[in-house]
């Protein structure tokens, strides 16, 4: 039970990953006069998505459950 949770939560991260990946996309091609969006922030918000997704395999990974 606790598997099919883990794997039901990479996958809705991963749908939210995408989506994230093309706002942030779409910020970049548009580049409006006062958005506070930088490289900076976005390597942030990326590298965040990266270590949640290592924090939920490594969960999924370990036979305690």
């Amino acid at each position: 039970m606790m598997n099919d949770f883990l794997y039901a939560a990479i996958i809705g991260w991963l749908i939210l990953f995408l989506f994230w990946s093309l706002i942030l996309a779409f910020i970049f091609v548009r580049k409006p006069p006062k958005s506070q969006l930088t490289i900076k922030l976005t390597f942030q918000s990326l590298i965040i998505f990266g270590v949640v997704f290592v924090i939920l395999y490594i969960f999924l990974t370990v036979d305690s459950f």
